[in-house]
């Protein structure tokens, strides 16, 4: 099944191309060509991660949000690659490679992110070796540096106190042990994400993990706004915000279109608590299939629905936030975990289709999912190779009329709304005979 999926995309250009053409020509790559920071050997998953020679737009992000807006869109980074066979996907890098995270944090910059949530599990592990995420992490940031208008965010994880908690330490004491070297090692840095002069701290499961006497933590580093996940975040009286997070059915419950409730519902906890710092969330969708914790009777599920998912995502922000009301940070679920099938780092699938027919000077577009289209470009190929952009159209057109004394081959490309994938039309050629 994974083989009639790859194939057919082509088997559609080669169609679209077939009363214009007396063979099948595949577009050129440089109209198209793989663009994102992840690896060019990364093939596909069958949990709904795109191949690393995916063309993605670099639309920026920004376009999707409500006018006005002064939100800073975060990316959730997991710096956890090394051993390709030790998380159940060759991903094909490694995190703690600094020329990986300048590919990185360039292809994010590139697409208008503003910075990225560092999920991290503490300075040590439980042998008291240094952490290979942490030691990753500190790799990268001479990397960041090079893109100054971004930040970065810590976000304390369970894996903290369950993989690597200090010996005889409870989670208080292990997340107490690691703030003096939180302090020193990251909130000094210019980059570190700050609301109101506070250095903010995001923390994923520890309550989960064990009781947590959080006074006893913020009256150790006061400076810190420490935001939790979901509602937890706006109930407590010393918390400073809240996150959301994806909430995925079961596996064996697959349904075609997400359920956002648990989305919804952060939203509205989130107007009766506007003091607190909000952190809204996007998704593309979710799939643990590869994920070897995962219980195989345990998986879990949220369809991509050919973008549907991730543009739904981001209309629920716009219905709430304004720019009178304004949505201080956004996460990006996730740009790397490939396990749970929620990397935007390869892009997404829009399931879009692009054919073309020509009559005289009239060019009739037929162009499916439309609505994850950005807009639409017409190229010239040059006798050098190149390329030369002839105009632009919004991604309605149905027609074009060609400009007087077009000739050659010529090429549509559909660029794709922020993350989505870029497709290019099977090649057109003015005067050939029908």
């Amino acid at each position: 099944m994974r083989t009639v999926k790859r194939i057919l995309p082509a088997l559609t250009l080669c169609f679209s191309a077939v009363a214009l053409t007396a063979h099948c020509e595949e577009p050129p790559p440089n109209l198209a060509p793989p663009n994102t920071s992840a690896s060019r050997t990364f093939e596909a998953t069958r949990n709904g991660n795109l191949g690393g020679s995916t063309s993605v737009s670099d639309v920026n992000i920004h376009t999707l949000l409500y006018p006005g807006h002064t939100t800073k869109v975060l990316a959730h980074y997991l710096p956890w690659w090394f051993n390709p066979e030790s998380r159940g996907v060759a991903v094909g890098y490694r995190s703690d490679d600094p020329a990986q995270a300048l590919r990185t944090f360039k292809d994010m910059h590139a697409r208008g992110v503003d910075g990225v949530i560092v999920d991290w599990y503490g300075q040590h592990d439980a042998n008291g070796q240094p952490e290979p995420i942490d030691v990753a992490w500190r790799k990268s940031m001479p990397e960041l540096e090079k893109f100054p208008d971004m930040s970065f965010s810590i976000m304390v994880d369970a894996g903290t106190y369950n993989f690597n908690h200090c010996k005889g330490c409870d989670v208080t004491q292990t997340v107490l042990s690691q703030l003096d070297y939180l302090s020193r090692a990251y909130f000094s840095s210019r980059q570190y994400l700050r609301y109101d002069g506070h250095p903010v701290v995001y923390e994923f499961g520890l309550d989960w993990a064990g009781k947590v006497d959080w006074s006893r933590i913020h009256a150790a580093h006061p400076e810190i706004a420490w935001v939790h996940i979901h509602k937890q975040g706006f109930d407590r009286d010393d918390s400073a915000g809240a996150f959301v997070w994806v909430a995925p059915g079961l596996a064996s419950r697959k349904t075609g279109s997400a359920d956002l409730s648990q989305l919804k519902e952060f939203y509205r906890y989130a107007r009766t608590e506007p003091a607190k710092i909000a952190t809204g969330g996007v998704f593309k969708g979710f799939d643990d299939l590869l994920a070897a914790w995962a219980k195989p009777n345990e998986k879990h599920y949220m369809p991509q629905a050919c973008g549907d998912t991730w543009l739904e995502t981001f209309a629920l922000v716009n219905e709430e936030y304004s720019a009178t009301n304004q949505l201080p940070f956004l996460q990006l679920i996730t740009w790397n975990d490939y396990e749970e099938g929620t990397a935007l780092e390869p892009g997404i699938d829009n399931c879009v289709t692009l054919q073309t027919h020509l009559s005289g000077t009239t060019l009739a577009v037929e162009l499916t999912h439309a609505a994850t289209v950005d807009h639409l470009e017409l190229y010239q190929a040059l006798a050098d190779g190149g390329f030369r952009l002839i105009n632009r159209y919004a991604a309605a057109t149905s027609t074009i009329a060609l400009p007087a004394g077009t000739s050659g081959t010529l090429y549509l490309k559909a660029v794709g709304k922020p993350f989505f994938k870029n497709v290019v039309s099977a090649p057109i050629t003015p005067g050939r005979a029908e």
